[in-house]
């Protein structure tokens, strides 16, 4: 859920009731035609760990802040999760599309993942992979981006990051190192 603040200067954004978003992950699957299991990439619910560490990472490679601003609950719900960034002004008649999204993914030092690697249709046209540091996004829809209206630089907003240390992929090349924060200046 997403909230924008009335001034427009922050957007606050809150997990699904006992969900933290979701991650993408190697698995064995049957492939159904061969019977045999291929390791393909495919989808699992995000830990809260998983979730936070997918904003420190968003806002490392791509600079946008995300602040967590702590759990909330009831007595009718599980616990959700707030997290704040900075409104992003868009016109809306000048949206991130695709062909934006795949300049801005490749500028970044990434690369598309082989569609035939992952296992959700959805994502497969999406995911993208960045091997010196292990990086792997995924849900880079062009919805997920911000075309900033004043200077037109497209800012991602919801991507969904997962980090693939060395000596564990099968599906992936070899990632060159684990990614690293950056140092603060």
């Amino acid at each position: 859920m997403v909230f924008e603040d009335g001034q427009k200067l922050t957007v606050l954004k809150h997990t699904l009731s006992g969900f933290f978003g979701r991650i993408m992950d190697e698995a064995a699957l049957l492939d159904p035609r061969t019977f045999l299991s291929r390791r393909k990439l495919t989808m699992r619910g995000a830990l809260p760990s998983e979730y936070l560490r997918r904003w420190a990472v968003l806002h490392d490679i791509f600079g946008l802040p995300t602040m967590y601003e702590g759990i909330t609950s009831t007595h009718l719900s599980e616990p959700q999760m707030a997290v704040a960034q900075p409104y992003i002004e868009q016109d809306d008649a000048d949206p991130a599309e695709l062909g934006d999204v795949i300049q801005f993914m490749e500028a970044h030092g990434f690369a598309k993942v082989d569609p035939a690697r992952i296992a959700i249709p959805e994502v497969a046209d999406v995911t993208w992979y960045r091997q010196r540091d292990g990086i792997l996004i995924t849900d880079a829809h062009a919805r997920n981006f911000r075309k900033e209206t004043t200077t037109g630089a497209l800012v991602p907003v919801d991507l969904v990051v997962s980090l693939i240390p060395p000596g564990i992929t099968q599906t992936l090349s070899e990632p060159l190192s684990a990614w690293q924060p950056r140092e603060e200046e």
